[in-house]
């Protein structure tokens, strides 16, 4: 008899239920063949939730349209598996969208195509349009508050002005279908288009400019099927990357530059939001770092969009390119900075491209912050 069944059979189930919620969930994957008891319990809906939410977070990106590379942030360690076969030429991805373990994929390369992906089980469903979908197309994805498996897909068709107002359509994932939303009923604002959206919780949330010329965050409800305006942000420069901090909150990373050089950074402000559950949600200053020699956590037209992690230590995780001069070459190098007030507290790098003329659209895309799952992917 295995240990994993003797286990099973002398120990009490809530302290099985205790130890499995905490392991990795690729080990989850094999401990499914142990006994039909275990088989049930990882199977089981309640406690496929569970473990996601007591998950930590990782870094994940695509490296050289080859390799998904996922990073532990804390450890430095990273996995790496191929890329599914589905998601090479001509089907490359170029953004994504993280809710629940699950990637919503935009591909442009032949057309654009949308997918949704679990890293983990390796599953993809193409989502086909009512019409094709265009560059000037924004999506986000979430769930409803009555059946948090029904994921559902939204499509903003722009183009995203004053001018000429969005489009909206709903994907449901149970139904296998899109319908088209009534937009004389929203609230008037133009996403962010410097801007990535955020899945929190089941709702999507954009930087956006209200009617009035404000940037606020604007979210989407997809249990009442609504746009909100949330709060009006700290006031933004460059690029504004917006993030998710403490699982129920919002974090918005600001860098500065020299006024003459947009490549050199000078200082870095973080501001975190209160619960969005809360009746009413503010932008709070978290903390800033001013340090030289700060790598530059903006986006950059030769240089992926850095992926960035908030922690409860006032410290930032962030998983970005340099440039570096050796011996007279320059090479691009992936790097996994950690920086708290004090500065830069450790770098490790995780890959070296010599040919920096090659830009980095043809060697991997942005970082995101993910959650490893076992959630599956809608049929």
């Amino acid at each position: 008899m295995s240990s994993s069944k003797r286990l099973s059979r002398w120990l009490p189930h809530e302290l099985i239920e205790e130890i499995l919620i905490r392991t990795h969930v690729k080990s989850l994957h094999r401990f499914k063949s142990t006994c039909k008891q275990w088989y049930d319990l990882i199977s089981d809906k309640r406690f496929m939730y569970d473990h996601l939410d007591r998950s930590p977070q990782r870094l994940i990106r695509i490296d050289n349209h080859q390799t998904v590379q996922i990073i532990d942030p804390v450890t430095g360690i990273i996995s790496d598996s191929p890329v599914p076969d589905m998601f090479r030429s001509p089907y490359s991805i170029a953004f994504m969208v993280h809710c629940d373990g699950l990637m919503l994929c935009m591909c442009y390369q032949t057309g654009i195509h949308l997918g949704v992906w679990n890293p983990v089980t390796r599953k993809i469903k193409w989502v086909e349009p009512l019409d094709s979908y265009t560059d000037t197309d924004y999506f986000g994805i979430g769930y409803g508050n009555t059946c948090r498996d029904n994921y559902k897909i939204l499509r903003l068709s722009g183009p995203l002005s004053f001018e000429d107002p969005a489009q909206y359509e709903i994907y449901e994932f149970k139904s296998d279908s899109w319908r088209t939303l009534d937009a004389s009923k929203f609230i008037y604002f133009v996403v962010d288009t410097q801007g990535r959206g955020m899945s929190v919780k089941g709702n999507m949330y954009w930087i956006a400019e209200n009617e009035n010329r404000q940037y606020c965050i604007l979210s989407f409800d997809f249990s009442m099927e609504t746009f909100k305006n949330v709060c009006v942000c700290p006031p933004l420069r460059g690029n504004r990357p917006l993030g998710c901090f403490s699982g129920d909150r919002l974090s918005l990373l600001l860098q500065h530059v020299q006024p003459d050089d947009f490549e050199v950074p000078t200082d870095i402000e973080v501001w975190v939001t209160n619960k969005l559950s809360d009746g009413v949600v503010s932008f709070t200053k978290y903390f800033n770092v001013t340090s030289p020699h700060l790598p530059l956590l903006l986006s950059h037209t030769d240089m992926a969009r850095p992926g960035y992690a908030i922690g409860n230590h006032k410290n930032i995780m962030a998983w970005c390119d340099i440039y570096l001069e050796e011996d007279g070459e320059w090479y691009t190098c992936i790097t996994l900075y950690h920086i708290d007030q004090g500065g830069i507290r450790k770098q490790i790098e995780t890959g070296r491209y010599a040919d920096v003329s090659t830009r980095y659209y043809d060697q991997f895309i942005c970082s995101y912050v993910y959650v490893p799952s076992s959630v599956s992917v809608p049929e």
